[in-house]
């Protein structure tokens, strides 16, 4: 007789019930969301159990841990729970919805990724959090310019405008400020070079990656996104549910006779439409096929950017085709596909070593610590007052940018 248990994870506690059809009764009960917890927890579970928990911050840990000690371990979307729930919100009624909806079949479930796309997702969720860190310390070097009377040109790079008699005219708090975010902004590059390294390193060998970067726009870090979203093309069962997942599908509000379509839903995954916006603009400039095509008569149809829209969507569809038939890009470009590979080979290499890295962070002596892009240095001097994500290149990383020497504690900066 199968068991069935649903459990709500709470960040110190978790709270399970385990529901029996046949007396129609709960048995609820608590442990701490700890390793130790979870211990004890797993000695009550055997092959005819069953669990049930939402998606949250650690399910997929407590997935693996928990999938070799019961019969069926499913995951259940958080939103459609909302959607079926009763309006009650408590951790007894949570879990006991999830045990009754396990053993009535109806519970919402998702699909688990294995453990190699599951990497790829945190390196492209934490690659997005850089680049947004990025753009954050170069706004700050355009805000102090315009409040001192220095505008520059929409989206451009202050190094390539900035020259060092207009840094030199600035007051010394506001010189300081913009090479403090130069520097930053500087080593956040790094950081990002080195996680595309280690995602690169990651799409080799993977057939489904090398296969949708026959398709125009789509690049080593966009493909690997589609890929690690996407994930087994066989799990859609239509085009609208791939174009559902990713929120490029159109809003719909029915009633009646009523019916009105507005713009994309926004559901989804919003780092996959995001790939996949960026990738459409660049499938619009250079791409000679089908889709191509598609975009300057939908372009002439709705405009520019209702046109980027609807070329995204379209673009998603045609890559999970790829993906669930193994065919190629129709309209692929031979240079452009060697160009896209040889490049991928080219970021592969440029490899971390984390385990020195690791070994500088937690003290454990001056090693050498080595990055492809970085020049390797021997030693590194922390300097308390610059605590920051610099600790492993080589300063200066900003133009007038001079560490202070090695017997000073604090940062200062020459400029000239």
């Amino acid at each position: 007789m199968p068991r069935y248990i649903g459990l709500d994870l709470h960040r110190r506690y978790v709270h399970g019930c385990e529901w029996v059809p046949e007396t129609q009764q709960e048995r609820h009960f608590q442990f701490p969301n700890t390793s130790d917890g979870w211990s004890q927890f797993v000695t009550m579970l055997d092959s005819d159990c069953w669990v049930a928990m939402e998606v949250t911050g650690n399910a997929f840990q407590v997935y693996d841990r928990l999938s070799s000690h019961a019969a069926k371990v499913l995951l259940a979307n958080p939103v459609e729970l909302k959607r079926l729930g009763s309006g009650r919100h408590t951790d007894r009624a949570d879990a006991a919805r999830l045990a009754k909806m396990l053993a009535l079949g109806t519970l919402p479930a998702v699909w688990v990724p294995p453990r190699d796309i599951r990497e790829v997702r945190i390196l492209l969720r934490y690659r997005e959090r850089l680049k947004s860190t990025r753009v954050r310390f170069l706004n700050q070097i355009r805000a102090a310019l315009h409040r001192n009377g220095v505008d520059l040109p929409p989206r451009a790079n202050p190094k390539l405008h900035l020259t060092l008699e207009q840094l030199r005219a600035l007051p010394e708090a506001e010189r300081i400020l913009i090479l403090s975010a130069w520097r930053q902004a500087d080593a956040l590059n790094d950081e990002i070079a080195s996680i595309d390294a280690e995602i690169a390193n990651r799409l080799q060998g993977v057939p489904e990656a090398q296969l949708l970067l026959t398709m125009t726009g789509l690049g080593p870090i966009a493909a690997a996104a589609v890929w690690a979203y996407i994930g087994d093309p066989r799990r859609f069962k239509s085009p609208k549910q791939v174009a559902r997942y990713a929120g490029l599908d159109p809003s719909v509000h029915q009633s009646g006779e009523s019916a009105y379509h507005g713009r994309i839903s926004k559901n989804g995954n919003g780092l996959l439409r995001t790939y996949m916006i960026e990738a459409a603009l660049t499938l619009a400039r250079f791409d000679n096929g089908h889709l191509g095509a598609f975009w300057r008569r939908k372009s002439r149809q709705v405009g520019h950017n209702r046109a980027i829209v609807a070329l995204a969507r379209k673009m998603l569809i045609v890559a999970w085709k790829m993906m669930l038939t193994g065919a190629p890009y129709r309209a692929a470009n031979a240079k452009t596909i060697r160009n896209k590979r040889w490049y991928l080979n080219r970021i592969a290499r440029q490899t971390t070593n984390w385990n020195q890295i690791a070994a500088h962070v937690f003290g454990m002596g001056t090693q050498e610590i080595t990055c492809s892009r970085l020049t390797p240095i021997t030693s590194v001097n922390w300097i308390p007052a610059c605590r920051s994500v610099t600790t492993a290149r080589a300063l200066p990383a900003a133009p007038w940018c001079l560490a202070a020497p090695r017997s000073d504690r604090a940062c200062s900066w020459t400029p000239g």
